[in-house]
């Protein structure tokens, strides 16, 4: 059997966003087949049969048949070897807990070299996923052993090096159903969620309404008590003890049984619960003194331990922990059992209430009693404590009952949702997106103008620099996903006015999920991008079709009518389409009025805003320019007219804004 050499990987790029391939991140990689080009799947002896044993879950893959087992019929019918390579990353990345759902293997014009991508959140993680599917093939190719399992346990390795915990994950899982864009600011389970100054953000479950003052008054169990008890909350009698002597004593005047814990106790460490001897009571005190200062005794409440998880001013979760007989250490809990429907609204008052003492927005509330379905009052219950950041696994995957959407209420919490949104619009600013040639720097930056005067601190990045409130801020070309990125996290920007190019779309992706307006002036620029195979004008509307393919249902694609394939996307926008022309008579622009449309054209040397039977003439050229005599481009005038007529910036507006900007090309 011949043994064939390496299918070699060229280069490989990581696409952060939207790009020519998926509205999500991929990896992109740039595959020679060599001598494998002249041996599709079915000419190699045995690869088929070693593959499927290895792979028994590539019978589920679907292909481009539609249907079960249709990559098993391509790969006995014969196909090449870069789209085996991504059925096999796929299934490998299956295997490993994170499914991809998502792959595409394109042939270049060189003979023997395809692109190929598969859809994946995190770049380190795609890189050990094409590393191991890439030893997987080839051993499979040349009939040479491979370990499977300790692939998928490599690619496992990496994932829980890199995925967000179980809490943070359902809230971001959440905020995506409500299509709320993420950012992942630290390699932890920091996350921005939604853009610029609509932006909430979150740590595990801290959010950034969660007062600090809150979270040390809970953390300083005898201070929040205090307060508790003030504020007519039952809790148990407790005093603070210095001393194993000190502990006995007062456990013996309070009576026996007590619990012996950190004043600043956290998930259980170092308490003792239910302790019946003197013995007990001094060794739980040397445990308890190990982590902190302070040692409290408290009043052992018999019943149940439950955790009440709060957000906002109600209750939306309840557990119920049930702990093995004789044992004193609440970690040992062995089951966690859901009761969110029991709760009496007495209960979950006072826990609410609680919360709210403490002045906490998230806080997990521990109480014991008898029965969660009976006031606290009439059993002798206790708020026993009241925790910042509280843990959502047990909400999420109890050992008994049933999941309870606490990642929605979170949610919920930190964006009330309105009726009609369902583009995550409360978490939005205003986002520009500008792609083409042709005086892009100049659109964007009178946009950004414009937008500022109509009351939004806006970011501006484009090829003469990044500017906030119109302030330089960052010299030097800026049409790249780092500039655009620090303009979507930064709380100040009440709106984002953002030029890209093809090269970046190709190479980076974009920066943003969707946009408010999408403005696209023409389709040039072919010439420079062979490296990316790009070798005709005709490619260049699958490049910038992004632009468009990502504008909000609610929003609009601005598209020059004068350049007939930037014309041509509106057929791919979601949302309104607003054409700008120096044509009146423009036969599109006519069309598009007759069914009610909005164009900006110009009629001689009178600039006219146009939907459908209306005209308002806004100006001249002659009085249409920057304040400091600047005479600018004329389609980049109408563009950026365009653009902010989308945006709903009044007229009157825009024409004195034209009039009092001072540009200077940088």
């Amino acid at each position: 059997m011949a043994t064939f050499k390496d299918i070699q990987l060229l280069r490989t790029t990581y696409l952060r966003g939207p790009s020519v391939w998926t509205y999500r991140p991929v990896l992109e990689v740039w595959l020679d087949l060599g001598e494998l080009e002249d041996y599709p799947s079915n000419k190699i002896e045995g690869f088929t049969e070693r593959l499927t044993t290895w792979l028994p879950g590539l019978i589920e893959h679907h292909c481009g048949v539609g249907h079960r087992g249709g990559f098993l019929e391509r790969l006995t019918e014969g196909t090449w070897c870069g789209h085996v390579l991504e059925h096999t990353i796929i299934e490998l990345l299956n295997m490993s807990g994170m499914p991809a759902e998502f792959g595409q293997t394109r042939s270049v014009s060189q003979h023997g070299v395809y692109r190929m991508v598969f859809r994946c959140p995190e770049e380190s993680v795609a890189h050990v996923a094409l590393r191991q599917g890439h030893g997987l093939i080839m051993a499979a190719i040349n009939n040479q052993p491979f370990d499977v399992p300790a692939a998928v346990q490599a690619i496992k390795a990496e994932i829980e090096n890199r995925y967000l915990g179980p809490s943070t994950a359902s809230i971001v899982n959440a905020a995506a159903t409500r299509r709320i864009p993420f950012i992942r600011l630290n390699d932890g389970n920091l996350v921005q969620l939604g853009y610029g100054a609509a932006q909430r953000r979150i740590w595990s479950t801290e959010t950034d309404k969660t007062s600090a003052i809150g979270f040390g008054i809970a953390e300083d169990k005898d201070l929040s008590k205090q307060l508790l008890k003030a504020c007519g909350v039952p809790v148990p009698d407790w005093e603070l003890v210095k001393s194993a002597d000190h502990a006995w004593e007062e456990a013996d005047y309070m009576g026996l049984p007590v619990t012996v814990k950190p004043y600043n106790s956290n998930k259980g460490q170092g308490v003792g619960v239910n302790l019946t001897t003197e013995a007990e009571v001094r060794a739980a005190y040397d445990e308890a003194r190990k982590l902190t200062r302070y040692v409290m005794v408290e009043r052992h409440i018999p019943g149940h331990v439950h955790r009440l998880l709060v957000v906002g001013d109600k209750v939306v979760a309840a557990s119920r922990g049930e702990y093995p007989e004789g044992r004193n250490n609440p970690r040992a809990k062995v089951v966690t059992v859901d009761c969110t429907d029991e709760v009496h609204p007495d209960v979950a008052y006072m826990a609410a209430l609680s919360a709210k003492v403490v002045g906490l927005d998230i806080a997990g509330v521990d109480l014991v009693c008898q029965d969660i379905r009976q006031p606290l009052h009439t059993q002798g219950g206790a708020i026993l404590e009241v925790n910042g950041g509280p843990g959502l696994l047990m909400h999420l995957k109890p050992s008994v009952g049933v999941s309870r959407p606490v990642g929605q209420a979170i949610v919920e919490h930190l964006f009330p949702a309105t009726d009609g949104d369902t583009e995550g619009q409360a978490a939005r600013i205003p986002v520009v997106g500008i792609a083409g040639t042709r005086h892009n720097a100049f659109i964007a930056r009178l946009v950004g103008w414009l937008l500022q005067l109509s009351g939004k601190r806006t970011g501006v990045a484009s090829s003469e620099g990044t500017f906030l409130e119109g302030r330089l801020t960052q010299k030097g070309d800026n049409t790249h996903w780092h500039a655009a990125h620090r303009l979507l996290v930064n709380r100040l920007a009440e709106a984002a006015v953002i030029q890209t190019t093809a090269r970046s779309i190709l190479e980076e992706g974009l920066a943003y999920d969707r946009c408010q307006v999408g403005v696209v002036t023409d389709l040039d620029g072919f010439e420079g991008l062979a490296d990316h195979d790009v070798l005709e004008a005709d490619q260049m509307t699958r490049v910038l079709r992004t632009q468009i393919d990502v504008v909000l249902s609610h929003g609009a694609g601005v598209l020059n009518a004068d350049d007939a394939p930037a014309a041509d996307l509106a057929r791919l926008c979601d949302g309104q389409v607003l054409f700008y022309t120096q044509d009146p008579k423009h036969p599109l622009v006519v069309t598009h009025r007759e069914g009610g449309g909005r164009a900006v054209v110009l009629n001689g040397r009178d600039v006219v805003l146009v939907q459908g039977t209306s005209e308002r003439v806004l100006g001249t050229l002659e009085v249409l320019r920057p304040v400091n005599g600047f005479e600018p481009d004329t389609p980049a005038l109408l563009a950026a007219i365009a653009t902010a007529w989308a945006l709903d910036i009044t007229p009157d507006l825009i024409a004195a804004g034209i009039k009092t900007f001072d540009y200077q090309s940088l």
